[in-house]
């Protein structure tokens, strides 16, 4: 009965030691049922949203909106949209919210180059897929 007890003190001290060493391996893990949905691109909002859905623009367009609907979030949820041209960053915008309808502006300074551009709007968890909205600027 003395070797029974030795081996399930050793499989709850083994057990213990892999805790331990994982938890200070990965410290955090920041995981969240939000999600994203019903993204839009627009030249004007309706509310918080976008009323319809645009994926081509003028290269002398004033302002497009990115909207997205975020649900599941608790309040303090970090969301990230970045804005990019042939793959490269034009810059980032953050927004801390809870679930309801977000929105980000990209209000060029002068005319924009025909081609491709794309908006990618993240959550920011470990399990977040982002989601990238593709559109095209014309002549």
């Amino acid at each position: 009965m003395m070797k029974f007890s030795s081996v399930k003190s050793l499989v709850l001290a083994l057990f213990v030691i892999s805790v331990v060493c994982f938890t200070s391996i990965f410290p955090s893990c920041n995981v969240s049922t939000a999600n994203i949905s019903e993204v839009k691109l627009c030249t004007s909002l309706t509310g918080s949203e976008c009323g319809g859905d645009m994926s081509a623009f003028k290269n002398d367009v004033a302002v497009v909106y990115c909207s997205a609907l975020l649900k599941n979030a608790p309040s303090d949820t970090k969301v990230t949209f970045e804005w990019k041209h042939n793959g490269e960053s034009m810059g980032k915008a953050e927004v801390k919210t809870e679930s309801a309808y977000i929105n980000s502006t990209f209000r060029p300074t002068g005319e924009l180059s025909p081609g491709k551009y794309s908006v990618t709007v993240k959550i920011d968890t470990d399990n977040s897929t982002p989601v990238t909205k593709e559109f095209t600027i014309e002549e």
